[in-house]
């Protein structure tokens, strides 16, 4: 049965058990179907009626399953999001993170990656929390690889602590 909240596309009037399904329809006698006598008059004017109704039937079932597919993603979007909510990671002490993050930035000197990708700005576009660990965390910033673009930047987030050029 139609969902009692759907509404027609093109008039916008509620749809509800109006639409007719294939099990509503009438079929024609099985002989009709089964062989290939011809039709008789009223046999082929209930076949017509029956094609018109189909015909008419699918875009509102289209319309319908549109409908549903977008509420659909809304409530994956939603689950998605309270999903994040409940995450481990986000009851990691920012002890931990800290490590996390110094050995994330170390293994940059392991790998031929490009020098930015491993350091603290890359790191501080995850989140609000992170960004805040990583600017209070001078510890973080001691380990310059080349020049960095922002390298005023880098030095007084180190606050003071002895720098490590690379």
């Amino acid at each position: 049965m139609p969902c009692p909240n759907c509404v027609c596309p093109s008039c916008r009037a509620l749809i509800g058990s109006s639409i007719s399904t294939p099990d509503k329809l009438l079929l024609p006698s099985s002989d009709l179907i089964t062989t290939y006598f011809p039709p008789t008059y009223s046999e082929v004017v209930h076949s017509q009626d029956i094609i018109c109704s189909a015909e008419k039937t699918v875009p509102l079932i289209q319309a319908m399953i549109d409908d549903l597919e977008k509420r659909k993603a809304g409530v994956l979007s939603l689950a998605r999001m309270h999903r994040a909510v409940v995450s481990p990671l986000r009851s990691f002490p920012p002890e931990l993170l800290v490590n996390i993050f110094a050995a994330f930035i170390a293994m940059a000197a392991c790998y031929p990656t490009p020098r930015w990708r491993c350091s603290p700005f890359a790191l501080m576009g995850i989140c609000s929390r992170w960004r805040k660990i990583i600017l209070d965390t001078p510890q973080l910033w001691t380990r310059i690889m080349g020049v960095p673009p922002m390298i005023d930047s880098w030095i007084i987030q180190s606050k003071g602590l002895p720098l490590n050029l690379e």
